[in-house]
């Protein structure tokens, strides 16, 4: 179980890290495509700015993206917790002999 989990973060970092990149390298190369085209066709191509849709795609590669694994990171976290005191409880149960479930002999 412990392969597995550890398995699926890993799986869920380099996906993430895989999609930053991209959306990184994509955000600056047309950003420097703009820019190119603002310096060479200035009056008749608008230059970027702080407001332009590339701008805002590299700000999501950089902080949008690693707050969707931390969220990500967390949700496994406290699914694998959980899962742990669910197996706890079960072997509890089973080992004092209120088994099977719904069994109200003890009580």
């Amino acid at each position: 179980m412990a392969k597995r989990w550890s398995r699926g973060v890993v799986l869920w970092t380099l996906v993430l890290l895989v999609v930053a990149i991209v959306l990184a390298v994509v955000a600056v190369t047309s950003l420097m495509d703009a820019q190119q085209r603002c310096f060479f066709e200035y009056p008749s191509v608008a230059c970027p700015d702080g407001r332009d849709w590339r701008v805002g795609l590299l700000t999501f590669a950089f902080f949008g993206v690693p707050l969707i694994w931390l969220v990500g990171a967390v949700a496994a976290i406290v699914g694998r917790v959980l899962a742990r005191r669910r197996r706890a409880a079960w072997r509890r149960r089973r080992i004092s002999g209120a088994w099977p479930p719904g069994d109200d002999r003890l009580s």
